[in-house]
This record gives C-alpha cells, sequence and structure tokens, in this order.
C-alpha cells in the first residue's frame, strides 16, 4: 500500500502544479492586454508662420524607454511625408514632436502614432486657409457687424398681442 499512496501523492502534486500553470497562463492572458495600451489621445495643430505640424501625443507608460510611441506616420493627401521611428518617447506622459510641413489650403493632413507593444491612434486635420497673422500685420481681425435683434421683437408683440386678445 505504500506504493500506491506514494504514486498517489505524485499524481496530487503534479495536479496541483498543472493547476498553479493553468492559473497563471490566464492570469498572463488578461493582465498583458491591460499593461500594453494604444495611445489614449492625440491633438494635431499646424504653426503657419514656423511651417511646423505639432503632434501632441498622450500615451502614459511606466517605463518610456521600454514601452513608447514607436512610429509616428504623417501623410498629406494620402501621400507620406514623415514616417519617424522611435526607440522610446520623451515623457511616461504627454509630449509632442514637431514636423517641418508645408500643406496648401484644401490639404488634409493624417498622423499615426503606434505604440511599440499594441495599438495605435490616427488623427485628421483639414487644412482651411491662412490661420495666422504674417510678421508686420496686426492681429486685429476685421470689422463686424452686429447681429439684428431677429426674432425676439417679433415673440414680444406676439405675446403682447396674445395677452390682450385674451382680456
Amino acid at each position: 500500500m505504500h506504493g500506491s499512496t506514494s504514486t498517489h501523492r505524485h499524481n496530487v502534486s503534479l495536479n496541483h502544479i498543472l493547476t498553479f500553470l493553468m492559473i497563471a497562463v490566464c492570469a498572463g492572458v488578461i493582465v498583458l492586454p491591460a499593461a500594453a495600451h494604444a495611445p489614449s489621445d492625440m491633438f494635431l495643430s499646424y504653426n503657419e508662420l514656423s511651417k511646423e505640424l505639432n503632434v501632441t501625443i498622450t500615451h502614459q507608460v511606466p517605463n518610456p524607454q521600454a514601452h513608447y510611441i514607436q512610429e509616428v506616420h504623417v501623410t498629406i493627401n494620402g501621400r507620406t511625408v514623415h514616417d519617424v521611428h522611435y526607440t522610446g518617447q520623451p515623457t511616461p506622459d504627454t509630449f509632442t514632436f514637431t514636423y517641418p510641413v508645408v500643406p496648401v489650403p484644401g490639404d488634409t493632413i493624417e498622423v499615426t502614432a503606434t505604440c511599440s507593444i499594441a495599438g495605435s491612434v490616427s488623427r485628421t486635420m483639414y487644412m482651411p486657409g491662412p490661420t495666422a497673422t504674417n510678421p508686420g500685420q496686426t492681429g486685429t481681425p476685421p470689422p463686424t457687424q452686429r447681429a439684428g435683434p431677429g426674432m425676439v421683437p417679433v415673440l414680444g408683440a406676439l405675446l403682447i398681442f396674445l395677452g390682450l386678445w385674451r382680456r
């Protein structure tokens, strides 16, 4: 009987080990996607005077040298103008990369930032036309006209008429 008890103990230990390994694999499958995440936000702005596209990316990571924005791809009207690969990100949360570009009114700028582990974020910017003041010009906007009173007097007259009519 001693031999069967020893075999039984061995099987129980093997079952415990297999159970532990299954739990560890399941936990790894659940935890790894949470640790590897796509950039959470991106904001595009264009400085017309310096002719630079500012790409502000939010990608919160514990170690910006191990988990970072690996690639930023910039296109204008579908044509690649920048495809930059990085080996780390400047900060563990929000940072800005700057790229020289010269779009014209009507151009569509699209930027995609890709994480070194998983996921990406994309944003599109449409160039409406001049948005900056040329050197030597004042920043004063052109004169505007004040809007007319609109429907307020008409509604007031209607309310007075209805009030008098009910008497």
